[in-house]
């Protein structure tokens, strides 16, 4: 009935009201799956691969969000070696990208989540219940607790983990300086870092606040999966600020060379 309700009335909105729609057809989808999957999640409790059953259920609903993804390069992630994912953090929708991802191409793997997102719900509940580990950013020592106990489980299960190195939201031209965890763990568990960029929002959505702008329109967006940036022999005091900074400076070239190449691809139509 949602479904139905939500094909029927976004053809009579205007773009402000359609964003308002969209998203609350997001977060209610996003709840209500939360809670049919939680009997399920709970016979394998903490389990990475009860997120690629939560994107098999959802990929086919957000496609009505009228978001399509072009993968590119993505034999890089049918590899199930132990690696640390790090993409760019632009908005709350960045899950409908890594739900397309995960039921096409990542299998065992979870997410590092700032503590906060556990009380959201029926979705904070799922999302332990799925193995995302969560941490206290505001606690140093509780911090460094979890990162060392992720690199455990790093080791020992063949574990992946994807991070989001800005730490917040960002839809801003550039990327903000990252955050030495993903890498510190890196190099710590000698395991690959795999850079993943989605290409800018801009012309699709927007949730500007300050300037009380709001839409969301069908558009495609790009997710370019790098390379892996080999940490073998690397050491935490002779490497740990290049490889971040080296790392950053690759996303954001790449990051930059897709919209210039959307752009382009526009004025050539």
């Amino acid at each position: 009935m949602i479904i139905i309700i939500y094909l029927l009335i976004q053809y009579v909105l205007d773009e402000r009201q359609l964003f308002k729609l969209k998203y609350t057809f997001y977060v209610t989808i996003v709840m209500l799956v939360a809670i049919i999957v939680q009997p399920i999640f709970v016979l394998r409790p903490r389990n990475p691969l009860n997120i690629r059953l939560a994107s098999i259920v959802l990929n086919p609903i957000f496609r009505l969000l009228n978001l399509k993804y072009r993968v590119e390069n993505a034999q890089v992630l049918d590899d199930d070696k132990t690696c640390i994912i790090v993409a760019n953090h632009q908005s709350s929708i960045d899950f409908i990208g890594m739900m397309h991802i995960w039921s096409e191409h990542i299998r065992y793997c979870t997410i590092l989540a700032k503590k906060e997102l556990i009380w959201v719900g029926p979705f904070g509940i799922t999302s332990w219940l799925a193995g995302v580990e969560f941490i206290d950013r505001k606690n140093r020592q509780q911090s460094s607790e979890t990162m060392s106990y992720i690199m455990k489980k790093i080791q020992n299960k063949s574990l992946r983990l994807w991070i989001f190195p800005e730490g917040t939201r960002n839809m801003n031209e550039t990327f903000l300086p990252f955050k030495l965890g993903a890498f510190r763990l890196a190099i710590e568990a000698q395991v690959p870092i795999v850079p993943i960029v989605f290409s800018s929002y801009k012309s699709i959505y927007n949730a500007d606040k300050s300037n009380n702008t709001y839409y969301w329109r069908p558009g495609c967006i790009t997710i370019k999966c790098l390379e892996p940036i080999n940490t073998t022999g690397m050491t935490l005091e002779n490497d740990l600020q290049r490889l971040t900074e080296m790392t950053r400076k690759r996303m954001l070239d790449e990051y930059l060379t897709i919209q210039t190449t959307m752009d382009e691809d526009k004025k050539g139509k």
